[in-house]
């Protein structure tokens, strides 16, 4: 006589495979944050977006709020300076420049897939490396990246004055 076998036990494990799966699921979308991480917004105008993130970029430096700007940086920053120095988060948070004074001005940025390039000159009054900075207009390129809540600094650098 041929006996059937049940079932049972193999939906049973079917579904503690599915249950775990599920689970699994779950903790890597918690650990990734995707409950709250927003797709990078679709900029109308990028360059009216960028002022106001490089802007307060500098105002943070001038007044050396330290939390303000471990907020803005990227964990990844980097800056390259003129000088051909360059540091990464840590490094640049430990060492910031003094700025007395500073205007922005040909401001014009783009934006894709969730980065935000910003090319404008920059003019700065203060102490940079321990030696007093006063180029007048110097070219800067600043890169924001987004991290699915807000803008945030990747990149940074800073170039020669023009001359002529």
């Amino acid at each position: 006589m041929i006996r059937a076998r049940s079932r049972r036990p193999l939906a049973l494990a079917a579904g503690l495979a599915a249950l775990a799966c599920v689970a699994v699921l779950a903790v890597a979308a918690n650990a990734l944050g995707s409950g709250s991480a927003r797709p990078a917004p679709r900029l109308a105008n990028p360059t009216a977006a960028a002022l106001p993130l490089v802007t307060h970029f500098f105002a943070l430096l001038q007044h050396k709020d330290q939390a303000g700007l471990k907020a803005l940086l990227a964990p990844g920053f980097q800056v390259q300076r003129a000088d051909g120095s360059g540091a990464g988060k840590t490094e640049y948070l430990a060492n910031l420049a003094t700025i007395e004074t500073f205007e922005l001005t040909r401001l014009t940025a783009t934006e894709s897939n969730g980065t935000l390039v910003v090319r404008y000159l920059a003019t700065v009054t203060g102490i940079t490396n321990g030696k007093a900075y006063a180029p007048g207009p110097a070219p800067r390129l600043s890169v924001f990246s987004w991290n699915g809540s807000r803008w945030q600094l990747a990149a940074h650098a800073n170039f020669n004055p023009l001359t002529g």
